[in-house]
């Protein structure tokens, strides 16, 4: 009952986000003195249903209501359904020769402010609903992985919660890392025929499924998946060249100010020491570029760390996992905030301009862990190494080294533009929330 008031909030709130949306972008055209005057009514594009009847219809198609989305998986497929929905009510417009009956301004900014306000709307609602126990449901995770069992259970967004000990689960997740197949077909057996929900995670996760093409070889009952290195198509790699070059002209006027601050603050605090910090790392093809960053660290760094190391062995160990310090007597303290802030990677950009880097990407790597990279090195070095990139923002406290060459290799083989804005979007998020970047 819970999960149906739950639904039938939604639905609501999308209507009013509709509504809303048509009347910003009814304000908005109003407020255009230099066209022509605007003569239609409000009441007119309210009562235009098929923009209600197409965006729903769609939304229902994409199991909208019904299945438990992640927000930037739902947020990727309300975009897709808006840009759909666009071309259908035009289309209808334009058929049933009413195009002269609205302003195609307030259409069209209808729903560009829809992809606005619909996933903003979900994610408050959601949470909201969360809290008020509306928007929960018990389930169960068969499975080792501690990581994926804590986003399962503290992700409002999705709202499932663990059954108490006399409850039985509504959803069931069967993680098939540490299982066997013959175990695995007990459990899914045994779990639907209980009548929950069953949603499996294949143990191979190096390709994300929701970007592949899967079909069925009917005679052999047999699921086909077909795989593909998204970054190897030369289509891609132009369409990721295009959005590193105009996300350069629309960010660089905005970062001058900072970066001229921070060089302000490091000539003021470290007069003796340069302010930009250099290094050779690994670029595209292997071929070796000058990496920029802000000096975060004192001039005699070497020194002081070796001093450091001889009183603190162990950091050795943690380098070497990690390949970083824990309390790295090397950086300055107006540095710490530098990184913490993740503000000492920003003249990067002029590596972007330079087309050496990408504004999302695996990190430039070192000259000295090419050896260390191992069999992906040719995939890693297959593209232009980034400011920022998934490891960064995987969520996890520390990421070690092996694990952050296996979040580069996948970012690689599964990239699309999506991932790419919600890349950035989550690296504000930590720039701006959190107490210390990676």
């Amino acid at each position: 009952m819970k999960d149906i008031i739950a639904k039938s909030i939604y639905i609501i709130i999308d209507i009013g986000m509709i509504v809303l949306s048509v009347y910003l972008a009814f304000l908005i055209r109003e407020s255009f003195e230099t066209l022509e005057p605007h003569t239609i009514a409000y009441s007119t594009y309210l009562t235009f249903y098929p923009l209600y009847i197409i965006i729903f219809s769609l939304f229902t198609y994409e199991g909208i209501y019904t299945y438990r989305y992640d927000f930037w998986h739902e947020s990727r497929i309300i975009f897709k359904v808006i840009i759909f929905s666009a071309i259908l009510v035009f289309a209808y417009l334009a058929m049933t020769k009413l195009i002269t009956d609205y302003s195609r301004l307030v259409i069209g900014m209808s729903f560009i402010i829809m992809m606005i306000m619909i996933p903003l709307a979900k994610n408050i609602t959601k949470k909201l609903l969360y809290k008020l126990g509306l928007w929960q449901k018990k389930a169960k995770v068969y499975g080792n992985d501690a990581f994926l069992t804590t986003e399962i259970y503290r992700n409002p967004y999705l709202g499932y919660i663990k059954p108490k000990s006399n409850q039985e689960p509504d959803t069931v997740f069967i993680n098939s890392k540490d299982n066997d197949v013959e175990t695995l077909k007990k459990i899914i057996s045994s779990e639907i025929q209980e009548k929950h929900e069953v949603i499996f995670v294949p143990l191979m996760n190096d390709y994300n499924l929701t970007q592949s093409h899967i079909y069925e070889l009917s005679n052999t009952r047999t699921n086909l998946i077909v795989f593909s290195n998204r970054l190897k198509s030369k289509y891609r790699l132009v369409l990721k060249n295009i959005f590193d070059f105009l996300l350069s002209l629309f960010i660089f006027p905005f970062l001058i100010p900072i970066m001229l601050y921070i060089a302000f603050r490091l000539r003021q605090t470290e007069p003796k020491e340069s302010i930009i910090f250099t290094q050779a790392r690994l670029g595209k093809d292997g071929e070796i570029f000058i990496c920029y960053k802000f000096r975060t660290m004192h001039e005699n760094s070497d020194a002081l760390l070796a001093e450091y190391l001889n009183t603190y062995p162990e950091e050795i160990d943690y380098y070497n996992k990690y390949h970083k310090y824990q309390n790295d007597p090397r950086v300055t303290k107006f540095g710490q905030l530098l990184r913490k802030t993740s503000l000492d990677e920003l003249p990067q950009i002029f590596n972007v301009l330079k087309n050496e880097m990408s504004f999302i990407g695996p990190r430039p790597y070192m000259i000295e862990e090419e050896s260390k990279i191992g069999d992906n090195c040719a995939t890693i070095l297959a593209v232009k190494p980034g400011i920022t990139g998934l490891w960064q923002v995987s969520g996890r406290s520390d990421v070690d080294f092996k694990s952050r060459v296996e979040l580069d290799v996948w970012y690689i083989q599964n990239w699309n533009l999506w991932m790419d804005l919600v890349i950035l979007i989550k690296t504000v998020k930590t720039v701006l929330f959190r107490d210390g970047a990676q």
